[in-house]
């Protein structure tokens, strides 16, 4: 699987240029607007001061203040001076004696004799007596100070683009890096290595989850595919005896030379094998459907306690035939789950059966029902037992598995399978341990459903 490393960045870093062009050109003439503002005002508040400086001073002293001024030689860009009736400058200056003055208000007008062409923006205020106040703003250093912002400002959005650039390149060079080896994951899956896992590191970021999840649902799989290939052994070589013997049965009972009873028989024994295969094949569809969660739709509140009395009563007659005493425990305050009651029955059922088979005569059985914890609830049978062997305690829960002792009864192998998978389907698992002596047999069940 191949990933494109430049086709979004490259796309990205064009957008991003072209919004710093038009960015610019909107600096530029935002910058431009303000500064105009900025110098009309500063014209306008030069005018009003120096108006009313004569008022107060005299023509004499506004001469004096703008012939100091001219001295001084600001360096704002602005030039003030004083002309009279002729047009003559009086005081301030003298580069405003070259300029064509308006006789009131603004003016734009070229100094004459200049390379470059130099503009002056003028603006004449009539103070009376024949003297007009003249306030020249030079826009070259209107322009100067508006190069310089622009500047300044493509220099800022520069550096900041290309920080934002080298960033984002080397973020995409990490997602891609992180994203490949996910996908190299996938193609391996795709190819059938169903063993394969993506990388986890130890930045517990968000590929590090990603991953995380990744290979609990590719454990997962495999563990189904492995499950379904063992499932699959064993169904063909389980039920192969069966059906060999309902084929020979019917054989049998379909010879017409057969005296009536060696058929009659015959047919009973292929009633039997059919029986027998039946019941393998729904046991192995409700596994099948807790395992999936094909079940969890036909969940319901239920009183886990009055589950187990029940269970009791139905295999109290069970226990007495086999020589036990079956004895239930539970709580005096009802613990109420989220539960599938078929399913839960047929789990305990299974688990008081293995108790009724293999505990033996005399043994006790005790069905017990308490809170594991604050979140879980237990459903234990326990016996009094010769036991399952604590090397072989994994392997019984496991499908068609039947040790030794249990081969020359009947049974599939199938009743800790699928407690088992009742159990996952109620957020919980089958625990199978010791009871020295004994087996303990317990369902740890949620008791609130799961989101």
């Amino acid at each position: 699987m191949r990933i494109n490393a430049w086709i979004w960045p490259g796309l990205a870093s064009a957008a991003a240029l072209a919004a710093l062009v038009i960015g610019l050109v909107l600096v530029d003439r935002a910058g431009e607007a303000a500064i105009a503002r900025q110098q009309a005002a500063t014209a306008a508040a030069a005018r009003d001061y120096f108006m009313a400086f004569a008022r107060e001073e005299g023509a004499r002293a506004l001469a004096t203040a703008l012939n100091r001024r001219a001295r001084i030689s600001a360096q704002d860009g602005f030039r003030y001076a004083l002309e009279d009736a002729q047009g003559r400058m009086i005081a301030g200056s003298d580069v405003i004696s070259s300029l064509d003055a308006p006789d009131e208000g603004w003016r734009t007008v070229v100094e004459p004799d200049t390379r470059p062409r130099r503009l002056w923006r003028v603006l004449a205020q009539p103070l009376g007596g024949g003297l007009t106040l003249v306030v020249a703003e030079d826009l070259g250093a209107r322009d100067a100070l508006r190069r310089a912002v622009f500047q300044e400002s493509a220099l800022a959005v520069l550096i900041t683009g290309l920080g934002a650039a080298v960033g984002g390149f080397g973020l995409n060079a990490m997602l891609l890096r992180r994203t490949r080896a996910i996908a190299d994951t996938a193609a391996r899956i795709a190819d059938g290595d169903l063993s394969a896992r993506a990388p986890v590191g130890g930045r517990r970021d968000v590929f590090d989850d990603l991953a995380a999840d990744l290979n609990r649902m590719l454990a997962r799989i495999e563990e189904l595919m492995t499950g379904m290939r063992t499932v699959t052994d064993s169904i063909a070589h389980d039920l192969r005896s069966p059906l060999t013997r309902m084929k020979g049965a019917l054989v049998r009972a379909g010879d017409s030379a057969a005296p009536e009873p060696v058929r009659l028989a015959a047919l009973d024994e292929a009633n039997t094998a059919a029986d027998s295969v039946l019941a393998t094949l729904n046991a192995l569809l409700d596994i099948a459907r807790a395992e999936s969660g094909l079940s969890r739709e036909m969940m319901q509140r239920l009183d886990l306690g009055a589950l187990a009395l029940e269970m009791t009563e139905l295999f109290g007659p069970a226990c007495e035939d086999a020589g036990q005493r079956l004895l239930c425990e539970v709580p005096a305050e009802p613990i109420v789950a989220w539960g599938h009651p078929a399913l839960l029955r047929q789990a305990v059922g299974n688990l008081l059966h293995n108790a009724a088979t293999h505990a033996g005569p005399g043994a006790m059985v005790h069905l017990i029902v308490r809170e594991a914890d604050g979140r879980r609830a237990r459903i234990a049978v326990a016996d009094d037992g010769p036991g399952v062997p604590a090397e072989h305690l994994g392997r019984v829960r496991e499908r068609f598995v039947r040790l030794e002792a249990a081969r020359s009864g009947p049974g599939s192998g199938l009743g800790l399978a699928l407690a088992a998978a009742c159990a996952k389907l109620h957020g919980g698992e089958l625990i199978l341990a010791d009871n020295e002596p004994g087996l303990l047999a317990a369902l740890e069940i949620a008791v609130r459903p799961r989101t």
